[in-house]
């Protein structure tokens, strides 16, 4: 294909200068491929490329020409949390031209009716999917004309997939001349999901840095050419020699493993083993004290900090958001030269290395033991090999246990092509919050219009329909028996518990609980209600050893009586849900003993060493279950439950946000107040708002941590807020 220049495009001038100033003259081919195809003229698109091909430069083309000539909104659909961070930041470079970027990825409960004065929204699939079902918000969303579904070969996933297929045929049907860009890694049947959004195709398999595929064994990786590479033998085990191979030839090394517990021990295999400057040694000893500074460290805390300062880290999704985003730039920065991670890395986020080496190709899945990742995870990890600019090659590397491992290796992933996206829209369970969703938001108002939406998903396009149809059918005897809809002579109306179930963005299985719990009282003990929060399908359940399991079940025979929901109402209600409804409502126990801890104000720390939960999966469990006792709190409304139950499920969820004790409620609903600071002003006699707005600016900044600027303004919020009340 030709090349084509900045300057060659009918893009405005504007766009071209911000371009230059990148020093982005010439379009890579995946980007030349999609003008051809008429990125710019107006056309729908998918593109299916490898990883940091520069799919997103495409995107931006797109959606400034179009924001620029025509106006509109453009929304970018991302899969994680992380991944809308990172492109919330790309993106706030086109501000300097009037364009208004925002993003919003949690309180899947609340309106964000702001989002309306920006040009560029950021959302998740399930942000999205929530701020659909609301009506009040579609004046602000029938004016998108363009919609980026980032990683859209996630339609195969299992849970991330029917929400993206449910927000991106909504959005069709809003406004149906709206134009998509959908974004995908290497997969085969990307043509299908083109045919689906009505979008042209662009498939390539060019990278900006050529990329090697081979499988290590016996000294030796072995090549898909043929060829073999010799790795100097140190007298270590197979990642240490490959490791230190690419090491000392200038690379980076970026080691997937399958589990955290693998990813942190691979670390610790280079303790002391990486040779480092005095440079270098002071730059880790400066990262070692940043990383060290936080508040709150616990026993993964302590280790990343001691092992970063010989220049090698280990990431997952159980260290703190803060503590991921120093290692992530530490690694972009060349300051950290070997990262063992789990897979959060492969997915979308980028932090390219020379070699990457996949340590192992199975890992455990719950009721299948170990299994063998798919091909398209394979070929992501690998995607990551490779720095633009910095290496002349990549290299992506298997580790093969035994000699007759390295055909099957080479076989099986390296010259496999990725798995297609299969439909996951499929059968009652996963349909049913979606079938509510389109009555409740008026998309559909009776059983025809459901069956026509749900044929013009992913799965409706592919899968039977009579099969379809009936499992539309069986939801809607589930929801009609349950009281979450009406049948009005063959018109679907909402009762005002299943409109709320909606907006809440609740599962209807969790919804049916909490209405159960509807007549339960106030008990006063934190645990009683963080059980009910625990149990909805939202909160993610920790997995139990058999030891866990008898003593937790010793502990709820004990206090059973006092539990908004009984083990046999929980079973009997999940047990078409849940393979194990009795492990998780043990599970919902632990999680409730976890989450009772934070809000009398335990320190994470604490929490970690005694439970064994990390700081991101307490930040992910706390912030969840603040948002579902919200949502329980607004079903108790609507269900007209005592009203003491419905403040109790509300200062809960503030609790829980902040992991405070209710005494601290008023103080931590200052900006700049978290629970540290707000236990320092308490314990210091500065207990009500009126105390913070009287206080003397010197006694709050005598407090570990409150600046002057921090103290006047908690001040001014304090007076405003008091002398409103």
């Amino acid at each position: 294909m030709s090349e084509l220049t900045i300057d060659e495009l009918p893009i405005p001038p504007q766009v071209k200068e911000v371009m230059y100033e990148r020093h982005i003259e010439k379009l890579w081919p995946p980007q030349v491929e999609s003008i051809k195809a008429g990125l710019l003229d107006g056309e729908s698109m998918t593109v299916s490329a490898p990883t940091s091909s520069g799919k997103t430069l495409i995107a931006e083309l797109m959606i400034t020409k179009v924001l620029l000539e025509k106006g509109g909104k453009a929304l970018y659909l991302v899969p994680l949390r992380a991944l809308a961070a990172q492109k919330l930041e790309e993106l706030r470079k086109w501000e300097r031209l009037g364009i208004r970027v925002a993003s919003s990825t949690g309180d899947f409960d609340r309106y964000d009716k702001w989002l309306a004065d920006y040009d560029i929204v950021v959302l998740t699939y399930e942000k999205c999917d929530s701020i659909l079902r609301r009506r009040a918000t579609e004046s602000w969303v029938t004016e998108t004309n363009v919609v980026v579904a980032d990683e859209v070969h996630l339609v195969g996933d299992r849970s991330r997939g029917p929400p993206l297929e449910v927000v991106l045929t909504r959005l069709k049907k809003i406004n149906p001349e709206i134009r998509f860009l959908s974004l995908s890694a290497t997969i085969s049947n990307a043509s299908q999901i083109a045919r689906w959004l009505s979008s042209k195709l662009v498939v390539s398999d060019w990278r900006p840095v050529p990329l090697k595929q081979g499988v290590y064994y016996g000294g030796l990786i072995h090549l898909d050419t043929g060829e073999t590479v010799n790795v100097k033998h140190t007298g270590d085990e197979p990642v240490v020699d490959l490791t230190l191979d690419s090491i000392n030839k200038g690379g980076q090394v970026l080691i997937f493993a399958s589990t955290r517990r693998q990813a942190e021990s691979v670390a610790k295999k280079f303790t002391g083993k990486l040779s480092l400057s005095e440079g270098e040694k002071k730059e880790l000893s400066e990262l070692a004290k940043k990383l060290g500074s936080f508040d709150e460290l616990g026993p993964t805390h302590d280790e990343l900090v001691s092992l970063i300062k010989s220049g090698v880290a280990f990431h997952h999704a159980g260290l703190s958001f803060d503590a991921r985003t120093i290692l992530e730039q530490a690694f972009m920065a060349r300051k950290v030269k070997v990262l063992a991670s789990t897979t959060t890395l492969a997915a979308g986020l980028n932090l390219p290395a020379r070699r990457v080496i996949i340590y192992d190709v199975t890992r455990y899945e719950q009721g299948f033991g170990r299994v063998r990742i798919p091909v398209l995870e394979y070929h992501q990890m690998a995607g990551r090999a490779g720095r633009p600019g910095l290496d002349p090659y990549g290299e992506a590397v298997l580790i093969a246990r035994k000699a007759d491992e390295v055909e099957e290796l080479l076989e099986e992933y390296v010259r496999s092509k990725p798995e297609p996206a299969e439909p996951q829209l499929l059968g009652e369970l996963t349909l049913l919050p979606h079938v509510l969703s389109n009555v409740t938001s008026g998309y559909a108002a009776d059983e025809q219009k459901l069956r026509e939406f749900f044929s013009e998903t992913f799965s409706g396009t592919l899968s039977s329909k009579p099969s379809m149809w009936r499992s539309i059918s069986r939801c809607l005897k589930f929801l009609l028996d349950n009281s979450f809809l009406t049948d009005e002579g063959g018109y679907l109306l909402p009762t005002a518990f299943g409109k709320k179930t909606s907006e809440v963005y609740f599962h209807p299985y969790t919804a049916i609980l909490v209405k159960k719990a509807a007549d339960y009282g106030v008990s006063g003990v934190d645990r009683h209600s963080l059980h009910l929060v625990c149990l909805s399908v939202e909160v993610p359940k920790p997995r139990l050893g058999m030891k866990e399991k008898e003593d937790l079940s010793y502990e709820i025979d004990q206090e059973e009586d006092e539990l908004p929901v009984s083990l046999e109402e929980y079973v009997e209600t999940m047990m078409d849900l849940s393979p194990d409804p009795y492990e998780e409502y043990l599970g919902a126990w632990k999680a409730a003993k976890v989450l009772e801890w934070w809000v009398n104000e335990v320190s994470e720390a604490k929490i970690e060493e005694a439970i064994g939960v990390q700081p991101g999966d307490l930040y992910q469990l706390y912030t969840t279950a603040s948002w579902v006792s919200r949502g329980i709190a607004s079903l108790f409304q609507t269900l007209k439950s005592d009203r003491s139950l419905v403040k109790a499920y509300t200062d809960l969820s503030v609790r829980l946000e902040s992991g405070v004790k209710s005494e601290l409620l008023p103080l931590v609903g200052l900006r700049g107040i978290g629970r540290v600071r707000a236990r320092q002003l308490y314990n210091s006699g500065i207990k009500t708002l009126k105390d913070v707005a009287e206080a003397p600016v010197e006694k709050l900044t005598q407090l570990r941590g409150v600046t002057t600027q921090l103290a006047l303004s908690i001040k001014e919020q304090a007076s405003k807020l008091s002398s409103s009340v």
